[in-house]
């Protein structure tokens, strides 16, 4: 997954965290694709401080999964889903559970 895919769902999981500011510059930014000037004239500062505010919202972003990790348990389980849906093709059913209780172990 490209870094904007990863910045978007970063802030579709942890964007409550940050402040309605921080949150309303990376919802233009990322899915209203609005460009740094065009978020400038919306929020009445400069383009550098959207820039500012963007990176240090995603460094945020980035804290808050390094420490919570919530993203990359989603993706893990992704790929466990796909693996089970594999097993479960081929009767392999044995398998697949002992896939399922590990992630709601976890």
């Amino acid at each position: 997954m490209d870094n904007y895919s990863r910045a978007g769902m970063l802030t579709d999981i942890y964007g409550s965290l940050l402040t309605e500011k921080q949150l309303e510059i990376l919802s233009l930014y990322f899915y209203e694709d609005c460009s740094l000037f065009e978020i400038s004239e919306i929020m009445g500062i400069t383009r550098q401080a959207v820039h500012d505010v963007i990176k240090r919202s995603l460094n945020l972003l980035e804290d808050y999964e390094n420490k919570l990790a919530i993203y990359s348990k989603l993706l893990d389980n992704r790929e466990k889903e796909k693996e089970i849906k594999s097993m479960l093709s081929e009767n392999r059913v044995d398998e697949a559970l002992q896939i399922l209780h590990e992630i709601v172990e976890n």
